[in-house]
């Protein structure tokens, strides 16, 4: 009988603990969330730009650029100007353009020096739509 009460109280203990450790980790992330506004403010105004999603299409057809496509490539490059212009703070815009080299690079269909093409593009984006910073410094791990 007592070993039976030990070993309830010894999983009553584990079970309370793993309860804690989860509520401290739910904690820790919503606290996270609200200390970094400046975060949030991008990631709002990158959804506003509905993601770059003309930049990621711009910067993919120019790694794989042909000269019948020059028009296409030009069109993909204006429409992603102007979602770059919606976004208002300069630094938000290079997140943004961050955040579409790394899910290009998640994708894994870029090898090489398609990989590095695309990085020097989207890096000298900013400064081909005429907005600030003229060229963002765009670091992803492990992207080379």
């Amino acid at each position: 009988m007592a070993r039976v009460m030990i070993l309830g109280a010894i999983s009553l203990a584990i079970l309370f603990m793993a309860v804690t450790v989860s509520s401290s980790r739910i904690t820790i992330n919503i606290v996270e969330d609200t200390e970094n506004p400046q975060s949030q403010r991008c990631q709002q105004q990158i959804q506003q730009a509905q993601r770059l999603r003309s930049c990621q299409q711009y910067l993919r057809q120019r790694t794989q650029f042909s000269e019948e496509e020059e028009d296409k490539v030009s069109r993909d490059q204006q429409q992603c100007c102007e979602q770059l212009r919606q976004i208002q703070e300069s630094q938000c815009r290079c997140e943004g353009l961050r955040q579409v080299v790394q899910q290009e690079q998640q994708r894994g269909e870029l090898q090489g020096r398609e990989r590095q093409q695309m990085l020097r593009t989207a890096q000298n984006l900013p400064g081909l739509c005429e907005l600030s910073p003229q060229r963002c410094e765009i670091q992803t791990r492990s992207l080379f």
